[in-house]
């Protein structure tokens, strides 16, 4: 079945950092909004804890720019409640990979801003030094992890790769999916794997909090990059709404303490974008439904 997607242009206004939007706040109409609160809902690529040091800070940021606002981070425990929670529209706003990025499209959400750089979202696959893997053949009749069948970059990239450099990925190898990114790495640490399938920001992330561990892993191989992560708004938010969230977002590493934000959070920031942002996205899910097969 070949994914085709419809793209709808979103027209976003570009303004600058804070001092730059104090003429230009976006303020609501009475039949607009009085004291709403959104949720917004980051797709499980870390613990909840992670997750809410992560980005309560920045949500604090927007709800003291925009007037009448306050944002409620709702977490998930895994892809499939995420995934789920999409499908039944519970977000106002989230920050989906790439793969749920496409599908949020036929729940009603529409894209508005995205993660940078686009050079971090691949994939890629790690495993012990000890176990000396310089050859893909390496991997057959052994085990592999990843977090979930739905994650783009630590997932579907990583066996598309496989695949094309000739792995039968369905009889080769015995994919493991152990729920999250950093159990995927845990796993070929401690060799219940023999490789573990990530992205570079959770490699990063791995490695910070286990300084210990990660001299003994190393990165065996890295696929093509795609499109980072989108942040979707649901058709339900007022146009106003979802543009002057798309600009602030967007500037956060114009100003010292959205950069000190986005230090914090682990990323290097937020830039505008639309649906048709993610057509290179949906060239590669058409790729793999051919060869492999979407997830269900």
């Amino acid at each position: 079945m070949v994914l085709k997607i419809g793209f709808v242009s979103l027209c976003l206004f570009f303004i600058g950092c804070e001092q730059k939007q104090e003429t230009n706040m976006y303020v609501p109409s009475t039949t607009d909004i009085t004291h709403k609160a959104y949720i917004v809902g980051i797709h499980p690529y870390l613990n909840a804890q992670k997750m809410y040091h992560s980005y309560r800070p920045i949500l604090n940021y927007l709800e003291a720019r925009i007037p009448h606002v306050t944002f409620q981070l709702e977490t998930s425990e895994d892809y499939a409640q995420y995934n789920e929670k999409l499908r039944q529209h519970v977000f106002d706003f989230s920050l989906p990979n790439p793969y749920q990025t496409i599908t949020s499209l036929a729940y009603d959400y529409g894209v508005i801003a995205k993660m940078k750089p686009d050079t971090e979202f691949r994939g890629i696959l790690v495993a012990r030094k000890d176990k000396h893997i310089t050859n893909i053949m390496q991997l057959k009749k052994n085990k592999v992890s990843f977090p979930a069948p739905t994650a783009l970059a630590a997932a579907m990239m990583p066996l598309y790769y496989l695949q094309m450099e000739g792995l039968d990925i369905e009889n080769d190898i015995e994919k493991l999916y152990v729920g999250s990114q950093f159990s995927s790495i845990m796993n070929a640490y401690s060799g219940d794997t023999l490789a573990g399938a990530t992205w570079p920001t959770a490699w990063k992330d791995w490695c910070v909090e286990n300084p210990d561990k990660m001299h003994e892993m190393e990165v065996i191989w890295e696929t093509p990059m795609l499109v980072n992560n989108g942040f979707v708004a649901h058709a339900r938010v007022p146009v106003g709404v979802r543009q002057h969230i798309a600009v602030l977002l967007s500037s956060l590493d114009e100003c010292a303490e959205g950069e000190a934000l986005l230090k914090q959070a682990g990323f290097a920031g937020f830039e505008i974008a639309s649906d048709a942002t993610y057509d290179t996205v949906v060239d590669f899910l058409n790729q793999y439904d051919q060869t492999i097969g979407l997830p269900q």
